[in-house]
């Protein structure tokens, strides 16, 4: 049975000397490192991210990407065993077994005592919401919404990936600006002033194409246009603007059917995290929006922490809400 996570607990149980968080993203990974129970990390780290455990070698990859980064940090502060890891990245829900196997691997590899694995959606939920009930929308290169309950019920809504899904994020929203380029270049479509922005970031949308095409992680590139849309949209061109109000048309949607999800006639509570948070009101206005027209039972309110401290908390508090999603190894 699930129980649900009280702060006396976590107080209990956090008795780690030395504290290992790691956010895996696809465009990034970072880790932070803390030591005797301290409120702030004595060290925070960054890197290359990692597509995913569902991906072609995907336990591998992500192990590589955390060493990348930790291996140099450990060295640097002269830590030789750890005696808690959190790590959130993505495709571990999909990915169950993957999950378990990166554990077992960094158990050893690092080396620690005890490793914590879960999805990057789950440690966001954690760090948002402080590892209570309620919905967390993850809007980045990816989108993701996790519900989850007081009773443990749990909903997740898109983070497909963004051949299939992960509608509204910025690899979603830069796909669709830089096929509306395309149309414009083709004559298929009206002018926008997205061509002009596109060609100072990439070149020609030919040139682009083709570097997709070999590009390792093409979502990061297309997702890096999301910023120029904004600025588009800011400045009154039309189809960057009717573009970004269908990313938050979409993101609400999400939102909605999670929190739908947990059956609840309370007031839920609902933190909008992630990259594109930093798009501001031009995305954020059109989010909410959408929400008030709804009549859907969220209660927007800001995030209490990140993935980090959501991937430290669960390193920490094997008892809370989220622990069906944990996979754990011991060193």
């Amino acid at each position: 049975m699930v129980r649900p996570h009280h702060d006396s607990e976590e107080r209990g149980k956090a008795s780690a000397q030395i504290l290992l968080a790691v956010d895996v993203g696809r465009t990034g990974c970072r880790a932070a490192l803390w030591r005797d129970n301290a409120s702030e990390p004595e060290a925070v780290v960054t890197g290359d991210g990692s597509l995913g455990l569902g991906a072609a070698n995907g336990t591998d990859v992500a192990e590589a990407a955390i060493l990348a980064i930790v291996e140099p940090l450990l060295k640097a502060h002269g830590v030789v065993c750890i005696d808690a890891v959190g790590v959130g990245t993505p495709g571990a829900m999909q990915a169950a077994a993957s999950a378990r196997r990166l554990a077992e691997q960094l158990a050893r590899s690092l080396p620690a005592r005890a490793v914590a694995v879960t999805s990057d959606a789950i440690t966001s939920h954690a760090g948002a919401l402080g590892g209570k009930p309620g919905v967390v929308l993850a809007a980045g290169t990816g989108a993701v919404t996790v519900a989850i309950g007081a009773d443990a019920r749990f909903r997740r809504v898109d983070g497909w990936g963004p051949w299939i899904g992960d509608e509204g994020s910025g690899a979603w929203l830069g796909r669709q600006g830089l096929q509306a380029v395309a149309r414009a270049d083709d004559g298929r479509g009206p002018a926008t002033a997205l061509s002009e922005a596109a060609a100072r970031q990439f070149g020609s949308i030919g040139e682009l194409a083709v570097k997709l095409g070999s590009d390792p992680n093409p979502a990061r590139r297309v997702a890096s246009f999301a910023p120029a849309m904004a600025d588009a949209a800011r400045n009154g061109d039309p189809i960057a603007a009717q573009l970004i109000e269908a990313a938050a048309a979409a993101l609400a949607r999400s939102m909605i059917a999670a929190a739908e999800a947990l059956h609840v006639s309370a007031p839920v509570t609902a933190v909008v995290i992630g990259g594109l948070v930093n798009l501001g009101p031009v995305l954020l206005d059109p989010l909410r929006a959408a929400l008030d027209r709804s009549g859907a039972n969220l209660q927007l309110q800001p995030a209490k922490g990140t993935s980090i401290d959501g991937a430290r908390h669960l390193a920490l508090v094997d008892d809370s809400i989220h622990e069906p999603w944990v996979a754990r190894a011991k060193g």
